[in-house]
């Protein structure tokens, strides 16, 4: 019983790491993405601003990247932890299809 106790505290140190690690990549990446933003929009004020704000495209696409990363992050169904049943079902699906 103690074996038990033992490798389910393991599993879940090991899990709050893992949990610990997304939540400091997000905020990581937060902070690179409005330095490169901040540092594309200097360079598009520097040539002279125009109509054309071309660093929008740049924030949008990190943006849904520093997004997706927090979901990752923060909300449960995407952090959840992988049942039994799930990995059974995965790999009868593998087996079905021969691989």
């Amino acid at each position: 019983m103690d074996d038990k106790k033992s490798v389910s505290d393991s599993e879940l140190r090991a899990f709050a790491k893992k949990s610990i690690k997304k939540k400091r990549d997000a905020w990581q990446f937060l902070f690179v993405t409005i330095l490169v933003n901040a540092g594309l929009t200097v360079v598009w004020w520097i040539n002279g601003p125009s109509a054309n704000f071309w660093p929008a495209w740049v924030m949008f696409g990190m943006g849904l990247g520093v997004v997706a990363a927090f979901m990752d992050a923060y909300l449960s169904p995407f952090r959840g932890r992988i049942s039994e049943s799930e990995i059974d079902a995965e790999i009868k699906r593998m087996q079905a299809r021969g691989l």
